[in-house]
């Protein structure tokens, strides 16, 4: 993978998904659901097709598509399926954490109208080699660009530009700045820790503070809540459904909160 790879699965939707075979995705009902319901959930004012398809690869690969982690665009006219960034974060950190740096690139080594960054990556299992450098000698920059891991992240004036030539805006509240920095920190992670495999990143999807999540658990989700309201709520379905049923009858609990209340009067 070179530094500026961003990874992408390049998708071309059929014509009308909805009378497709969907065997082998699975239920041809709850796929059509997923997708109409992605629909009105993803960013970009996709159509049907394109909902189909995302609902299709979430299907296929047991992914959380409802997370907004795995999302589609529409790249130089192909339609792609993008992995978030954070979520490559996520699992990067649980194979070792490690802190990050960003810096700007020397405009000299960027192709003509490109946005750039380098990003640093320090694992945190090579610090001893950090300390151990500077303790031989090593000034501290140079120690660092030893035991850390670096890669850049490029946006062109291509990836700036619609197809019939106008400008066109970053991802919302985003800056294009903050598109090469990411862009910079998936490229170094995958140098420092390595890629995670297809169904690795389809699990880290549904993993919620360690919580693991089922499709039922986002379903009532509204479509205009942030990213991270919906995961809370998801969150705390998936524990309600995963807790142990109370072994005592209504009646117990009843006298068991009555007991509590009493309590805390006495207590005023």
């Amino acid at each position: 993978m070179t530094d500026q790879t961003v990874k992408q699965t390049v998708i071309t939707p059929a014509a009308d998904k909805t009378h497709l075979d969907l065997a082998e995705y699975g239920d041809r009902d709850q796929v059509v659901a997923l997708g109409k319901r992605l629909q009105t959930m993803l960013p970009g004012n996709l159509t049907l097709d394109q909902a189909l398809t995302v609902a299709q690869y979430a299907w296929l690969m047991d992914a959380n598509s409802l997370r907004g982690e795995i999302y589609p665009a529409t790249i130089r006219g192909r339609f792609c399926l993008i992995e978030g960034y954070k979520l490559l974060v996520r699992w990067a950190k649980r194979q070792c954490p490690y802190s990050e740096r960003f810096e700007p690139m020397d405009p000299r080594e960027l192709p003509e109208d490109a946005i750039g960054a380098r990003c640093w990556i320090l694992r945190e299992d090579a610090r001893p080699l950090l300390r151990d450098l500077i303790q031989g000698g090593a000034t501290w920059r140079e120690a660092f660009e030893i035991a850390a891991t670096s890669a850049i992240g490029i946006v062109t004036k291509a990836d700036r530009t619609t197809r019939e030539g106008k400008p066109m805006d970053p991802p919302v509240s985003w800056t294009w700045q903050q598109v090469a920095e990411k862009r910079a920190l998936k490229n170094a992670l995958n140098r420092s820790h390595g890629a995670p495999s297809p169904r690795e990143i389809a699990a880290m999807s549904w993993n919620v503070n360690g919580t693991r999540t089922i499709q039922a658990d986002w379903e009532d989700c509204s479509p205009g809540l942030p990213a991270e309201a919906r995961e809370r709520l998801a969150e705390q379905k998936a524990r309600a459904r995963l807790a142990p049923p109370d072994p005592r009858t209504p009646e117990q609990v009843l006298a068991a909160g009555n007991a509590l209340l009493h309590q805390s009067e006495l207590q005023i």
